[in-house]
């Protein structure tokens, strides 16, 4: 459990830690490579470690196909990258299914449709089980813009043998996550090119040995955590390091609408700070698909919105059902109000106290971390592990701003 106090007057810098979206996909990647590429910057955190595990785990375990039935492959959602490594090493792998934060509906139908594009059969028994049975098609159109499905796909396409034909990709996702795990491909051999219209080539080519290290990407969406908390917390300012401030662009036309105060200092660099906060104004908040605001920092910001004069009305376009942790917000004092699944809006400026919430999920536990920094009084966050599933070294970043908090039992 973590236990927050009031924490006005926060100072300092945060250094953001390497992409936890860009991670995942790139390690489970990497044990598809003949000889693995140095990762020397992955984040420290509990999905990354999941990974790794689950993978030598599999490899240890498989002789016919790979077995990805083990109980730590259903703890988090990311564990379906590692099918792509199973077909490619095996060509038949077993899946006893993912898990992952609770935000709504997140079927694997986009998943599985573009697996059987790319010419594996997929049967249902005790175990999902894929194998391949042909050949991709040139064109494979996704059913949606789903980040996770082309992750893996391009994952799985990029060495393929046999394959002397161009694939082309449509309606993919573009996150700056989806960009890094494309370099990387590359970097081992793959002839990958994403095009301006949300599609994606693919030449099939042979992998090649680079003994140097790949980079993976900051945390785009720690940063605008971290951001929200010094825009936040009274009387506060903080200069965020090691940020591609372009992945962020979105949140910045949402800042200067609130009426927060920041100032991007160079290209991995922004100040922001809360000083003009008696004057945040209601806006709407809108998800999109990358650019548009990311739907990973909704709920940061929906605490945030407790602040702002006026009514906030958010459009989450992405997941059905990302609104649970709304009524903990309401449990310290949050005005809000779920209209369908999609939408709702917060009554401002109210103000927080301490209480008893939980995470019920990874971002929606850093929203309850925001809003505990800025109630009265204190408050307490049960699954505070979701929460470390995604933020490397929390407590003492936190701790090294001046945030009162503290890792009880």
């Amino acid at each position: 459990m973590f236990k927050i106090s009031y924490s006005p007057n926060l100072k300092g810098e945060v250094v953001i830690s390497w992409s936890k979206n860009a991670a995942l996909p790139i390690v489970a990647a990497n044990y598809m490579l003949d000889y693995q590429i140095p990762l020397t910057n992955k984040p420290d955190i509990s999905d990354v470690h999941a990974m790794e595990q689950l993978a030598e785990q599999a490899f240890q375990n498989s002789t016919n196909f790979f077995d990805l039935t083990s109980e730590l492959a259903t703890k988090f959602r990311a564990s379906i990258l590692l099918i792509p490594v199973g077909l490619k090493k095996f060509g038949e792998v077993r899946f006893v299914g993912s898990g992952g934060c609770k935000i709504g509906k997140r079927p694997l139908d986009t998943f599985d449709d573009a697996l059987y594009k790319a010419g594996i059969e997929i049967t249902y028994g005790e175990h999902k089980t894929f194998k391949v049975v042909g050949k991709p098609k040139k064109n494979i159109m996704l059913q949606e813009f789903s980040v996770t499905a082309t992750e893996a796909l391009i994952s799985y396409l990029a060495f393929l043998e046999g394959v002397d034909y161009d694939i082309t990709v449509y309606q993919v996702a573009t996150e700056p996550h989806v960009k890094n795990l494309i370099d990387f491909l590359n970097y081992a051999g793959a002839k990958i090119t994403m095009g301006l219209d949300h599609t994606i080539t693919i030449s099939p080519s042979s992998m090649k040995v680079q003994n140097s290290e790949f980079e993976i990407i900051s945390d785009y969406i720690e940063a605008g955590t971290y951001f929200a908390i010094g825009a936040g917390a009274d009387n506060s300012e903080l200069v965020i390091k090691n940020v591609n401030v372009d992945d962020l662009s979105a949140m910045y036309n949402v800042a200067d609408k609130i009426g927060i105060n920041f100032k991007i200092l160079d290209k991995h660099t922004i100040k922001v700070n809360s000083y003009n906060k008696a004057n945040y104004k209601a806006t709407k908040l809108e998800v999109r698909i990358f650019p548009g605001f990311p739907s990973d920092l909704q709920s940061i910001f929906w605490a945030l919105a407790s602040q702002f004069t006026g009514i906030t009305k958010i459009f989450e376009t992405l997941y059905e059902g990302r609104f649970w942790y709304l009524n903990e917000l309401e449990n310290l004092g949050a005005k809000v109000e779920i209209l369908n699944p999609h939408q709702a809006i917060v009554i401002g400026k109210t103000d927080l106290h301490g209480g008893y919430v939980s995470s019920t999920d990874l971002r929606g536990g850093g929203a309850m971390v925001l809003a505990g920094i800025m109630a009265q009084g204190e408050t307490h966050i049960l699954n505070e592990e979701i929460i470390a599933r995604g933020y490397a070294d929390i407590l003492n970043k936190l701790k090294s701003i001046g945030v009162h908090i503290e890792q009880i039992s």
